[in-house]
């Protein structure tokens, strides 16, 4: 299974979690939402930002980030 940037995804997609920007300065928010690798998550929104469920937790990022995590089906 290959594995594609979070930013391809649609609503309604639900991805497993691959791999995270390495270092910089999103990495710490996303560790402290939970998204880390091997977890599920599901694309609510795309436009104006995306908008992720994980768990119970809804998160907010912009395109920048989201195509930084790397994504399996």
């Amino acid at each position: 299974m290959g594995h594609i940037p979070l930013a391809a995804l649609r609503p309604g997609d639900k991805a497993i979690v691959a791999a995270l920007p390495q270092g910089g300065r999103h990495l710490a928010r996303l560790l402290a939402f939970g998204i880390l690798p091997g977890v599920t998550l599901e694309v609510l929104q795309t436009f104006p930002v995306y908008v992720l469920a994980v768990g119970h937790t809804r998160l907010a990022i912009d395109r920048e980030i989201a195509s930084q995590i790397t994504v399996g089906r």
